[in-house]
């Protein structure tokens, strides 16, 4: 049985928490008016629909629907149950409140998945402790500390050594009970092929932890050392590297190095640093600049990207300076431009060198002041990306280079930032700038012919634009809507119902529904209002949504006797009737199609009576 949390503690928790900080850790919310926007944590979307309400303590995604409170909301993104995210929004918030969750039913997978995270964090350990405190991992220990790498360092990233006996691994892991086809799953070992024994394949190698973005360890980068310990010239980057393979718990595509280290200043400056190589990021982290993520050896994806898009309006490339780097940098621009989601810049690196190289050379305080002062624009990367690809010495090259240039040039947005860069291709090819810009102009008209060919004069299609398709009511259940807002905010109204019609009932059902609970919730604490705390009470998640869709409508703040009286006799009239008549009809040959003959004899006799009622009004 799950554990039951005092109500008291959990108001406790909710008073206490604000819905705005908790979410903003998850999704990069801006103020628009009273509420906060940005983009649903919950779809992929490419204009930001979703809202989080100060006053209310509530969220709401426009597009996909989902809506709740705070622990609504930390249930969702985390996967928690209810009172998983209780605890989580305490931690959170600092608040020292005792709650002891028991063990909690749990999927097979989910259980995999944790004992597998488990494994790797006990490998984490173990490595570690061989690279820190053993004869067997000294050769590593020193290298690392030739190499820059502090203590401090080593702690903060666990960086360990995998011993080249490869069988100890298994040996240690196995103490802790692991089953050997759980072992296998880890992607940690490999099978002997004579005796189908269990072999680290990160063996006489420096282990790097990969952690997700809660911070758990869930995969592994082993690099080779140097077999001379006397190779000083050993450039770390061309060693040879291997990656844990993919599991259920570790993803190339999706998986981000240094997110969980990263996450809170990246939050907090809107801006993050993209680098090629998790040394790089290290490295960067040492220098101060701890807004750094890497990829794990393979190109930006747009898993990726819509990462990045929850977190950060800014991205700067920081790859390495060589022809191999400059080309993923062109690569990256062309995924990270779709959109025009971020604000780009890079940080031209000299060519042939890697950011790691350059703080080893220039040093860390260099390294720091460089990135923020000597970054250029998407434009100048592309004219120096050009010029590395083209002789510019050929007459008939430097006509390509500049026509290339000038249909670059359309793409800028600032005009101010068009004209500074034309007048420097002027200036650089000793040309008339006037010339340049009327080329210019010529372009610009082709790319807008090409765009409005691309984008004819038609209805959007819905994967551009996130609006949702909004439902359209009936007078009658926009009335109820209507009514179901004010009990939840006036005590008047409650006042206002009872004395034009005790007796009243919802047409609708759901909202007959979410009458009846909220009537028995607000018997019970003797007050309007705390629609986040009324929502802890609410199971089913269309009823969640339909309470969230009503919390959201913008209804002047005074109620009137006048107003309920309107609604009741819109509910009650022909409007009304009708409805109960069209819905009755609906649930008569619902009944039919289930053969519940009794329950369609009764219908039917409601539906006659209706009928006769409304012909009566009609008269």
């Amino acid at each position: 049985m799950a554990t039951r949390i005092p109500e008291e503690t959990i108001n406790k928790i909710r008073t206490e928490t604000n819905i705005v900080d908790v979410v903003s850790q998850y999704v990069q919310l801006k103020k628009r008016g009273k509420n906060y926007f940005g983009f649903c944590p919950f779809h992929d979307e490419r204009t930001p629909s979703f809202s989080v309400t100060d006053e209310k303590q509530i969220f709401h995604c426009f597009s996909c629907g989902k809506g709740g409170n705070l622990f609504t909301f930390l249930m969702e993104v985390e996967g928690l149950s209810f009172i998983e995210s209780v605890k989580k929004a305490a931690e959170i918030s600092d608040l020292h409140v005792d709650i002891a969750i028991d063990d909690q039913p749990k999927s097979a997978i989910q259980s995999k998945k944790e004992q597998l995270i488990s494994i790797h964090e006990a490998a984490t350990a173990y490595y570690h402790q061989i690279l820190m405190n053993t004869v067997t991992g000294e050769k590593a220990l020193q290298y690392l500390l030739r190499r820059g790498f502090t203590t401090e360092l080593l702690e903060e990233y666990q960086i360990g050594f995998s011993p080249p006996n490869k069988t100890t691994t298994h040996q240690i892991l196995k103490r802790d009970h692991y089953s050997d086809e759980l072992l296998r799953e880890s992607g940690i070992f490999s099978d002997r092929t004579d005796t189908n024994e269990l072999l680290d394949r990160f063996g006489s190698r420096i282990i790097f932890p990969l952690r997700n973005e809660k911070g758990k360890v869930v995969a592994f980068s082993g690099r080779t050392l140097p077999n001379d310990e006397e190779t000083s010239d050993f450039d770390f980057h061309e060693a040879k590297y291997l990656n844990s393979p993919e599991t259920i718990i570790f993803s190339k595509r999706n998986f981000l190095f240094n997110l969980d280290k990263a996450r809170s200043q990246m939050r907090k400056t809107s801006e993050v640093v993209l680098f090629e190589g998790y040394m790089d990021v290290i490295s960067a982290w040492q220098s101060g600049v701890t807004n750094g993520v890497a990829s794990m050896g393979t190109s930006l994806t747009e898993e990726q990207i819509r990462v990045l898009n929850k977190i950060v309006d800014s991205v700067t490339i920081a790859y390495d300076g060589d022809r191999a780097g400059m080309e993923a940098t062109n690569k990256a621009i062309e995924l990270l431009s779709i959109g025009n989601r971020f604000e780009l810049s890079i940080f031209p690196l000299p060519f042939g060198m890697d950011p790691d190289d350059y703080i080893q050379e220039k040093g860390m305080q260099a390294f720091r002041e460089s990135i923020v002062s000597q970054r250029e624009m998407v434009f100048q990367f592309h004219s120096r990306f050009l010029k590395r690809q083209m002789d510019l010495d050929s007459e008939s090259n430097r006509l390509q280079y500049l026509e290339e240039m000038l249909k670059r040039l359309v793409t800028v947005d600032s005009i101010i930032e068009r004209e500074m860069y034309l007048n420097e291709l002027a200036e650089e090819f000793h040309l008339d700038a006037a010339v340049l810009k009327k080329q210019l102009q010529e372009y610009q008209s082709n790319y807008l012919k090409a765009q409005k060919k691309e984008t004819p004069d038609q209805p959007a299609p819905s994967v551009i634009i996130d609006a949702p398709v909004k439902k359209k009511y009936t007078q009658v259940e926009a009335s109820e809507r209507q009514l179901l807002y004010r009990l939840f905010h006036y005590e008047e109204a409650w006042h206002y119902l009872g004395e034009i019609s005790p007796q009243f009932n919802f047409i609708n059902e759901e909202h007959q529904t979410i009458f009846l609970l909220y009537s028995a919730f607000h018997d019970e604490i003797g007050d309007i209002g705390q629609i986040d705390r009324f929502l802890d009470r609410i199971k089913e998640s269309h009823l969640i949504k339909t309470i969230i869709n009503i919390e959201m409508l913008d209804l002047q703040s005074e109620v009137s006797h006048q107003e309920i009286a309107d609604i009741v006799h819109i509910i009650s009239s022909k409007a009304g009737l009708e409805e109960q008549l069209r819905q009755k009809k609906r649930d008569m040959k619902e009944a039919s199609r289930h053969n519940d003959k009794d329950k369609a004899r009764h219908l039917l006799e409601e539906i006659i009576l209706l009928s006769r009622e409304l012909r009566l009004v009609k008269k």
